[in-house]
């Protein structure tokens, strides 16, 4: 049977109501997601003047993953007819643009040859041609043998294959075609053996370098109406990121990290320390834990992560995925010397920076501020205050439940989700009410609640290693409000000097009197820094307090947005991927806590935009 027949019995009819449906969708802004039955997809996920063909006669399912990272796309057998879609989806998008950039991509066997063939149309396509193969270069950090070769002759689409369109019609529609062929160095081809970490790097350079490449198409030759190459990203999140995304929060909030990590009996064993004239080291009680870790593993690496299109939000995930598996390491080994080695490696060792600055601000402030004039709050004047402040939020956030619970099994101060909790034991200075109640619900509730508002479930659970930019920003809040003391900022400097002598092999009575004897800390104060350190079997995370201010105060020097930082929970190696993901909307912006709109707040970001030594942030 010849060729033309079989085409004929096995192309389906790209009909009319199809193309109608589709030009339907483009027009009404609506996401295209449209099957050929089993011959092909189409996929379009907001007007875009740009579209990536991939046409197969046997499909790469990974070479298909790469096209997936764009907004557009048509993945097809090379048996199907494109041209009547083509046309219409080309006739509907000049119609807004003006003009459309086709890309058409096709794997090459690499056999040795590790060159991206970038076959360009003759006229004014440079930027888009310099954008490709400076795209591709990058690959060549990972293989030195990559290379480009550029050609502005025909044909433009694979050598065993017709043009997706004719030049004249191209003319007519305003249209131009790239074709590019692409190494399939991501996989050995003797035995198809993907290089799996390679090809992560792969798919995210791609992905990128051909939205750069559409963009400077668009910038030059259309109604250009993007801001940033970052919009032409997808903005909707299909059913594996959102299932993979959830599957992840629910198993991380199902720890309760912290809580399980924190004594239920601080205070009595402070007693008996005192009572025993700090010689005998306490023995700390915790939560019994109602989870199995090894059952929470294996739900962990069954999240298809794997199958997530987007690289942005994969890499996020996966890099959560490896925090969540550390920390239920973590909670099996509770109470001995692993519990320390696994939370090194979580919340890495203390920057050399860090520890100078903790120094610095120990050698400036040799004892704490004398503050016995003001007035001092017990646990339920405190939550009476902080109480006005939850209410001011639950207006902001109605579907949300914000609530404060004063309890016997805590230390001082801490948050649970939309939960403040309140020693039952506090007595606080009246000076640091405010800056307190910032930190705890100006920031850390607030990031919760813009971060359940957001389609990402990682955005209120947390982004790996999301504690320091947040501790980062909540004691920045302190110093917005006047209320980042002597006593605070040693305190912070404390439990770095504290953190770093429990890593060098100290234990607890050791480091009590390393604070107590050689940074006048008071016995009690000591104690509590301790304990929190040494909790668990030796927690670094509380370092994170004066790293992640040290972080936020150099964002803040050369001109970052404070406001993206309220988006959620994540750090500062994540932030250009939250602007990556609010310039595409997927994300949405947040609500800013109200305390920045208070005049003399503004006044002290200035002051920290044009850059001041955090020895000069106390408040007098």
């Amino acid at each position: 049977m010849g060729s033309e027949t079989m085409e004929d019995k096995t192309t389906p009819v790209i009909n009319d109501q199809l193309l109608e449906r589709i030009c339907t969708k483009i027009q009404n802004k609506g996401v295209v997601f449209e099957k050929f039955s089993d011959k092909g997809t189409v996929y379009i996920d907001k007007l875009l003047p740009y579209l990536c063909i991939y046409r197969y006669n046997e499909e790469d399912p990974y070479f298909s993953g790469l096209l997936k990272t764009q907004g557009a796309y048509i993945i097809v057998h090379d048996s199907v007819d494109l041209k009547p879609l083509l046309r219409a989806i080309a006739t509907t998008m000049t119609e807004k643009f003006h003009s459309m950039l086709i890309m058409e991509f096709w794997p090459e066997i690499s056999n040795g040859d590790y060159s991206f063939k970038i076959r360009a149309p003759k006229g004014d396509s440079l930027p888009t041609t310099k954008a490709l193969a400076e795209g591709f270069k990058q690959l060549s950090e990972f293989n030195i043998h990559i290379t480009n070769t550029i050609s502005k002759k025909k044909p433009r689409q694979p050598d065993h294959l017709k043009p997706l369109l004719e030049d004249g019609e191209l003319k007519k529609l305003g249209a131009i075609i790239y074709g590019v062929g692409i190494p399939t160095i991501y996989r050995n081809e003797p035995n198809k053996e993907l290089y799996y970490l390679f090809y992560r790097k792969f798919h995210s350079i791609f992905s990128e370098t051909v939205m750069r490449s559409a963009y400077e198409f668009i910038r030059v030759q259309t109604a250009n109406p993007f801001d940033n190459y970052l919009m032409l990203g997808k903005t909707s999140l299909d059913e594996i990121t959102l299932k993979s995304d959830k599957e992840l929060a629910e198993i991380s909030e199902g720890m309760s990290f912290l809580l399980r990590t924190t004594p239920v009996n601080s205070y009595e064993e402070w007693i008996k320390f005192k009572e025993n004239n700090y010689k005998k080291t306490p023995s700390f009680n915790y939560r019994l834990i109602a989870i199995d870790p090894e059952i929470e593993k294996r739900k962990l690496f069954n999240v298809p992560i794997d199958q997530i299109e987007d690289p942005t939000i994969a890499f996020i995930l996966r890099g959560k995925r490896l925090e969540i598996e550390k920390q239920l390491t973590m909670l099996e080994e509770r109470g001995t010397t692993n519990f320390k080695h696994v939370g090194n490696s979580l919340y890495g060792v203390i920057q050399r920076n860090t520890l100078k600055e903790a120094k610095k601000i120990l050698r400036t402030f040799p004892k704490k501020q004398n503050l016995s004039g003001k007035k001092r709050y017990d646990c339920f004047e405190f939550a009476s205050i902080a109480q006005k402040e939850i209410d001011y939020y639950q207006e902001c956030f109605p579907d949300i439940s914000l609530k404060i619970e004063i309890r016997d099994d805590i230390a001082g101060i801490m948050v649970s989700k939309t939960k403040l909790l309140v020693s039952s034991q506090l007595s606080i200075n009246s000076k640091r009410a405010d800056a307190l109640i910032q930190h705890e619900v100006g920031t850390h509730i607030v990031t919760y609640c813009n971060g359940k508002m957001q389609p990402l479930e990682q955005m209120y659970a947390g982004f790996e290693g999301y504690d320091q930019l947040q501790e980062g920003i909540a004691v920045l809040a302190e110093y917005l409000v006047d209320g980042l003391t002597v006593t605070r900022l040693r305190l912070l400097a404390g439990r770095v000097v504290a953190v770093d002598s429990m890593v060098k092999g100290a234990n607890f009575k050791e480091t009590f009197r390393l604070l107590t004897k050689n940074h006048n800390f008071s016995p009690t104060s000591a104690y509590y820094i301790s304990m929190r350190i040494y909790r668990g079997g030796g927690l670094t995370k509380d370092a994170v307090y004066l790293a992640g201010l040290i972080d936020v105060l150099n964002y803040l020097k050369k001109g970052g947005d404070l406001n993206i930082l309220y988006c959620g929970k994540f750090n500062t190696n994540h932030i250009e991927l939250i602007q990556e993901l609010l310039y595409r909307g997927v994300l949405n912006q947040p609500k800013i806590p109200r305390f920045l709109e208070r005049p003399q707040v503004q006044q002290r970001l200035t002051r920290l935009r044009n850059g001041i030594e955090i020895t000069d942030m106390v408040s007098d």
